[in-house]
């Protein structure tokens, strides 16, 4: 379900931002509807259109016109095969309730016409949850349903990564934080790093070749990158900062050799990159002395990093145009929303404090004063990860 939010003193976001990012969904949304729905029967048939995100949970708008008139919705009756794919609701909405092919039907006094089509399923998004007083690692859909417990040790599990079948994660079963790698069905988890000080905050590249992560040398956090397997890891920042300072968060371009990541080596929480072809370090996001900014999420183009910042005095979702360095805010409330990561058709999921308690939501970076709320039942879920799929050749 989704709910619309409104306020005044929002500020003006780039227009440029939102029809670059608006481009992408209509095209990917026009894509999916030529590829999964028909045309219908004949040319005296009523003609079907459906508007909207075709996958489960997601409402559509439907429409039927004869001979290029559009039918009002008093003069249609619809029906759907299977019979519960469907839940048809007033002024012309669906709800898209299952997954697969279904066949829409709009009949009139004298006519009929009939449109098949595919529900896809929507993303999988990885994450940790406190339930019963555990923290454990869960497997999702976007619209809350496929839940999958994907570990049960008695140690919390926390900060999940996940790119093909590979899910990357920090646990405490040994005392301190490790690095453990389960699959996405779930099983036995397998150790990755085998030391006596703190590892966290997991990023998998999105070839699944190279993990990031940060180490507590001598009891502060330092970004290391090696293997997958996590063999081969060296601290790659010996020449950035200082002794002191903390380093966290890093996220991975989906392209070349770019982590976005965390230090407050310049005395704030400040995002800076690293080129590993290089070993050069620069400022991300433009300086502001009196705010943190934090928890970069790198998008599925390259072209974007969402981030985390108190600059608007709330703690809110922004997102970097990584070309120009210009800033949109796209949350504004008075609770808390953080843990910002992309799925791979460009919707951010993140987590979102109310009266103290996170919960999943995700938005459309076109839209985002509409938010969808993900139902994963009882418990505090946190640290979302979308899962990035491996193509064939790979």
């Amino acid at each position: 379900m989704s709910r619309s939010r409104a306020d005044s003193g929002r500020d003006e976001r780039s227009p440029a931002i939102w029809s670059m990012l608006a481009a992408a969904t209509i095209a990917a949304a026009t894509a999916s509807l030529a590829a999964g729905c028909g045309e219908s029967t004949g040319p005296d048939d009523v003609a079907i259109e459906i508007v909207g995100r075709v996958e489960r949970s997601a409402v559509v708008t439907l429409s039927a016109t004869f001979h290029g008139r559009m039918l009002a919705d008093s003069e249609v009756t619809w029906t759907a095969e299977p019979a519960g794919a469907v839940s048809f609701l007033a002024g012309g909405s669906a709800l898209l309730v299952q997954s697969g092919q279904v066949t829409l039907s709009a009949k009139t006094a004298v006519v009929i016409g009939s449109r098949t089509f595919e529900v896809a399923v929507p993303p999988a998004i990885v994450f940790d949850l406190l339930r019963d007083g555990n923290r454990d690692i869960y497997r999702a859909a976007l619209d809350g349903l496929d839940r999958v417990r994907l570990t049960t040790h008695t140690g919390d599990d926390s900060d999940p990564t996940a790119v093909g079948d590979g899910v990357v994660f920090v646990s405490y079963r040994d005392g301190n934080g490790e690095l453990y790698v389960t699959s996405l069905s779930g099983g036995t988890p397998s150790r990755l790093t085998f030391t006596n000080v703190a590892e966290a905050g997991p990023a998998l590249s999105w070839d699944g070749g190279w993990l990031a992560y940060t180490r507590s040398d001598g009891g502060v956090p330092k970004l290391y990158v090696g293997q997958s397997d996590g063999s081969g890891a060296l601290r790659v920042t010996g020449n950035f900062g200082f002794a002191g300072s903390i380093e966290a968060s890093p996220s991975w371009a989906p392209l070349g050799d770019r982590l976005a990541f965390v230090s407050t080596s310049e005395g704030t929480a400040d995002l800076f990159t690293y080129t590993s072809s290089t070993g050069d370090f620069a400022a991300l996001v433009p300086d502001s002395a009196s705010s943190a900014e934090v928890e970069p999420a790198w998008s599925p183009d390259g072209a974007w990093v969402a981030f985390v910042s108190d600059r608007t005095g709330d703690t809110e979702l922004h997102v970097l145009e990584v070309a120009t360095g210009a800033l949109s805010q796209l949350t504004n409330r008075p609770g808390s929303d953080g843990h910002p990561t992309w799925v791979p058709d460009g919707r951010l999921v993140y987590v979102a404090w109310t009266d103290g308690t996170p919960r999943l939501r995700w938005l459309d970076p076109q839209v985002p004063d509409v938010i969808h709320e993900i139902d994963v039942g009882p418990g505090e879920p946190r640290h979302p990860a979308g899962v990035v799929l491996l193509q064939a050749s790979q």
